[in-house]
């Protein structure tokens, strides 16, 4: 007997648009070939909002129904970035904490615009690489990049996409439509990073529709640009860490004296390293203090997994070998800047930065051992490119009286655990969790917190202000 696979049609209306979700049967795999039997529901939404003669898109989702006989409100995960699949990220590690939530509601995990399932945009074929021969500074980086942005931008007019319309607040709307679509009086959201950043505008605009919200790794609303000083900070406070080093064999006493030593001489004498590569031949790299910064910032801060190797690459690379990171350097030269990703790339620049932030990072940007390359070039894009961004009460974070619980990691070298105490401040209903010794990528890094996620979305508010993970030894 043949199977029939149902499709089932629900029109809504909102913003002056019929929006028309699509239902068929879906096996979800996980990438440990877990299975479960789900929904592939696509939704078409307005492309731009702010046009009446915008085209639609399909927004993509799967959803795992709720094995709970009484289920709560959806729960929407918002993945990070921005340009991160929430469906890539749901079959990696954290497939464990989607399968658990299903005993709690229907839990939806969404593909924004312009990511996974859900992206019709087109690669722009102006694609640049640096000579991995030459050491080359933060003024070529930025005139190449910039030439390459106003090609892309010019291809995409062609092509006739409307990059403006990939912002956060559209994002935003998006989720409303969801909620609409769905035929439900209240979302939960779960997200980290960026989607923490999209759950911010959420609430700006749709508070009243939110039930619960779990979010970690904040990023607030005028925070798409991260403070110079802030990562200096940060790797200094890591140089601390290592001086005692938790207590190993191995320990780290003059640290911070001999990052200032490497960064001091690569500003006024480029480096050339040797290395192995995957083929096991040798390749040769030369690099700025510039580019070396980069590397640094972007691949060594985000989790201890990754600052670990800190303190011993210092330390040789003090002592004159830069064997060790010279692989990265490499790959950021190939890769780093080679395309620009549409959704990525108008999701920040249409975030912004406010006139009093502009001012901090302004007075900042060259003094840090780091300079401002954590925030690769945008703030550079946004200060030399005409391209739109959201208004102003889009960066000011508001109070709220949203149920939630909110996750700052003290080794997340990306969202720093001083900016999530202010952004609690403006919960009146949330907890905030400081994780010690918890990186950027929260979720997994504990059994433990991801039984905070489950429980607080079963209704069970957590006692405790902090977790204490395990520390990372440092190499």
């Amino acid at each position: 007997m043949k199977k029939i696979i149902a499709l089932l049609v629900f029109i809504c209306s909102t913003y002056g648009y019929a929006q028309t979700l699509k239902v068929s049967p879906h096996l979800f795999v996980s990438d440990k070939k877990d299975t479960v039997n789900a929904e592939l529901c696509k939704l078409s939404v307005p492309e731009n909002r702010t046009r009446q003669d915008s085209k639609t898109i399909a927004i993509s989702f799967i959803r795992f129904k709720s094995t709970n006989p009484n289920p709560g409100s959806p729960i929407v995960y918002l993945a990070g970035g921005p340009g991160g699949s929430g469906i890539a990220t749901a079959k990696g590690k954290r497939f464990p904490i989607f399968s658990q939530l299903r005993e709690v509601a229907d839990v939806i995990i969404l593909d924004q615009r312009g990511t996974g399932l859900s992206n019709t945009l087109p690669d722009c074929p102006n694609q640049i690489e640096f000579d991995l021969m030459r050491p080359i500074e933060k003024e070529e980086y930025l005139s190449r990049s910039i030439e390459q942005i106003k090609g892309c931008l010019s291809f995409w007019d062609e092509k006739e996409v409307d990059i403006t319309a990939y912002n956060t607040t559209e994002n935003a709307k998006d989720l409303e439509a969801i909620r609409i679509a769905l035929g439900v009086d209240k979302i939960s959201l779960w997200g980290i990073s960026y989607g923490s950043h999209l759950a911010f505008e959420y609430i700006r605009l749709f508070e009243k529709n939110i039930d619960k919200m779990v979010l970690a790794s904040l990023e607030g609303p005028d925070e798409t640009i991260k403070l110079p000083k802030q990562t200096e900070d940060f790797l200094f406070m890591l140089a601390e860490k290592a001086i005692t080093n938790y207590g190993s064999n191995i320990k780290y006493p003059d640290l911070r004296s001999k990052m200032e030593v490497v960064h001091s001489r690569a500003k006024n004498n480029p480096i050339t390293a040797t290395f192995k590569n995957r083929k096991g031949t040798i390749d040769t790299v030369s690099f700025s203090n510039f580019e070396l910064q980069a590397v640094i910032a972007n691949f060594y801060l985000k989790n201890p997994e990754d600052s670990k190797r800190l303190p011993k690459l210092y330390s040789q690379m003090y002592e004159g070998d830069f064997s060790g990171i010279a692989p990265m350097i490499a790959t950021m030269k190939m890769f780093g800047l080679r395309k620009v990703d549409p959704m990525s790339f108008s999701m920040d620049m249409q975030s912004g930065i406010s006139v009093t932030r502009k001012k901090q990072v302004a007075s900042q940007i060259d003094n840090p051992i780091l300079g401002s390359t954590i925030n690769i070039l945008y703030y550079e894009w946004m200060t030399n490119l005409s391209f739109p961004m959201l208004p102003d009460a889009f960066r000011k974070m508001k109070a709220n009286k949203v149920n939630a619980l909110l996750l700052s990691g003290t080794m997340d070298g990306r969202t720093y655990v001083e900016s999530g105490i202010a952004i609690a401040k403006k919960f009146k209903n949330g907890t905030h969790i400081i994780v010690e010794n918890g990186g950027h990528d929260l979720y997994e890094q504990s059994p433990d917190i991801a039984e905070m996620v489950f429980n607080f979305f079963s209704g069970k508010r957590p006692s405790q202000s902090k977790v204490i993970l395990d520390p990372i030894v440092f190499e």
